[in-house]
């Protein structure tokens, strides 16, 4: 074989053992992604909750208000 030829080969193998290790490389390792830093949250404090009591009594559940009786002028109309 020709000295000049064996020297391209040798080349060549070198070369493609290279860019099989670098594609390995890629395969193997995590890409890297860039970290977020965590953003602080705010808890509300917990406020006191206003609750209904049934403090109705039986005259307020009645109707206390009174329904207006017509009058006699828009009787008239």
């Amino acid at each position: 074989m020709n000295r000049n030829v064996a020297i391209v080969i040798v080349i060549l193998v070198v070369v493609v053992i290279a860019g099989y290790f670098v594609w390995l490389r890629s395969r193997v390792t995590q890409p890297v992604v860039p970290s977020v830093e965590p953003i602080a949250t705010v808890e509300p404090t917990p406020s006191p909750t206003q609750t209904a009591s049934p403090s109705a009594s039986p005259k307020d559940a009645t109707g206390s208000a009174k329904l207006k009786d017509s009058t006699s002028s828009s009787k008239n109309k």
